[in-house]
């Protein structure tokens, strides 16, 4: 805005106001973008799911580790761009705007684009692979309803504990907290930084401590005190996680179960070996068993 003199923004406004307000383009196109809005409201509703962006609030205080680093201005993917800072509930996981409180200021940056006015960066916080906006809100929710794909931003990023990717959702939230918990407990994330160690359901976590804690308390000579931490997870990943997980990923069974973790299989086979090892198979069963690994196993499954 500032590279024009102030005849040429004089004009550009004139042109702005005269298409913003009742049935002006700028309002048609915030009206399609509040009906695809509701739509996706009503599709989380049966989905189970909630529409809204993810709090940064939230994932800060769960993810976080240390302080900011200022990135400077850079393009970002908007896709990428998934919660905010202050107005999460404004907006839904599509940055579409959720209520016509929104309409005045997002139809006049839709004129401004409209009319080829520069926008100033948006200022966002980056955790993992999720930026979270700042400053900018309404240009982010402009800029995706008209299919951009990338947007100028001030951004800082900060360190993440865990994994966190685009496709996260609010319900997630439980997941993340209860493996960050894990994370931090073990400092799996320093001592086995390239180890996706994550399971599905967020109770299980706790289960898999025990598992680790009961490895740690065993593994040790007579009259030896348990290991630190970081030596027992070393051990516990060398002697027990990392062999079986090598069984597994030779004779390809995740492919049998499709929406599970290696770590959930992991988690199942050490819980279950005794129950397991009592209905081993027979030969004869064996050709059956292969081409239906996931019902075999099904008994012993922890839904």
């Amino acid at each position: 805005m500032n590279d024009l003199n102030a005849e040429e923004r004089q004009r550009r406004d004139a042109q702005i106001s005269a298409q913003w307000g009742v049935d002006s383009p700028a309002t048609r196109e915030f009206n399609r973008a509040r009906t695809r809005s509701f739509l996706h409201d009503i599709a989380a509703f049966f989905g189970g799911y909630r529409n809204h962006l993810l709090s940064f609030q939230d994932l800060n205080r769960i993810a976080t580790i240390g302080e900011g680093v200022d990135l400077g201005v850079q393009q970002i993917p908007l896709h990428a761009v998934r919660g905010s800072v202050d107005r999460y509930r404004d907006f839904d996981l599509a940055f579409l705007p959720k209520h016509s409180g929104l309409r005045d200021r997002w139809e006049r940056v839709a004129a401004a684009r409209q009319h080829g006015l520069p926008m100033p960066p948006i200022e966002v916080y980056k955790l993992g692979d999720i930026y979270f906006v700042r400053d900018g809100h309404h240009r982010v929710s402009v800029c995706r309803n008209r299919g951009d794909q990338t947007i100028q931003a001030r951004v800082i990023e900060l360190t993440s504990r865990v994994p966190l990717h685009p496709d996260l959702r609010p319900d997630d939230l439980p997941k993340v907290e209860a493996y960050a918990d894990f994370i931090r407990i073990t400092e799996a994330n320093i001592h086995l930084p390239d180890v996706d160690l994550q399971l599905t359901y967020p109770a299980n976590y706790a289960r898999l401590l025990r598992h680790i804690a009961l490895f740690r308390y065993l593994n040790r000579g007579p009259g030896e005190e348990p290991r630190e931490w970081p030596q027992a997870v070393h051990a516990w990943y060398a002697q027990l996680y990392r062999p079986i997980l090598d069984i597994i990923a030779a004779n390809e069974i995740m492919k049998h179960f499709p929406n599970r973790t290696p770590t959930d299989l992991y988690l199942w086979l050490a819980t279950h070996f005794r129950q397991l090892h009592k209905r081993m198979p027979r030969p004869h069963e064996l050709p059956e068993i292969e081409d239906n690994l996931q019902y075999y196993l099904a008994p012993f499954w922890n839904a």
